[in-house]
């Protein structure tokens, strides 16, 4: 794999994307981070963060088949026919969009670990699609997520389908960034305190009403 640095990979990286090539064709669709942190003599932690990269880069995917979870190097196949096809300057478009890439992947990697450290646990990997599926398909904002997992560690309740109902709901009343959401609560806060000036202040009640199982 001669464009691994085209295709924004690290060495280590690579290493175990040539792994889990390998570990398809021995049949073995998920390996465990410990199995190939023994096979590739790196810590069990390491392997964990650099597939967290791998997922977030796109270079792998996380799918279920036959009712089994697999990593997925379709997208992998898919970014390689992209480099190949292209006519133009790869060093130019490198250095035009790298910045900007850099910052995303960074935002995505701080919030990883934001969500990881509030949960007290490293995240799954379908929990690690989830939060990918969030940036990508529904396009929320880095802080928008940050406000929701805010809300969900205030509630104590640490799982990502609570915070995904906290975006959802705030979808739904069309608040795209984490101060239109503040701006509302506070707006509403204020109603409220309209409403019952001079009479005693009723519990705080949550912007919304979600389930917390």
């Amino acid at each position: 794999m001669t464009n691994f640095k085209q295709l924004g990979l690290t060495a280590v990286e690579l290493v175990l994307v040539l792994e889990l090539q390998y570990q398809r064709q021995q049949q073995v669709f998920f390996p465990s981070a410990g199995s190939l942190a023994e096979i590739t003599g790196l810590s069990e932690q390491t392997v964990y963060d650099e597939l967290h990269q791998l997922v977030l880069k796109k270079i792998i995917a996380i799918t279920r088949k036959y009712d089994r979870d697999e990593y997925s190097l379709r997208p992998l196949s898919k970014k390689i026919s992209e480099l190949l096809k292209q006519q133009v300057d790869v060093d130019e478009v490198t250095t035009t969009s790298a910045p900007a890439t850099e910052n995303r992947t960074n935002q995505r990697q701080t919030t990883v670990q934001m969500i990881s450290k509030e949960f007290g646990r490293m995240l799954s990997p379908i929990e690690l699609e989830t939060i990918t599926s969030w940036f990508d398909q529904d396009h929320y904002g880095n802080d928008l997520i940050q406000l929701a997992l805010r809300e969900a560690v205030l509630n104590q309740v640490y799982n990502l389908r609570y915070m995904d109902r906290i975006l959802l709901n705030w979808h739904k009343a069309n608040l795209q960034t984490a101060a239109q959401v503040e701006q509302y609560q506070q707006h509403r806060s204020n109603r409220e305190m309209n409403a019952n000036d001079g009479q005693q202040q009723p519990p705080q009640i949550p912007l919304f009403k979600i389930d917390k199982n």
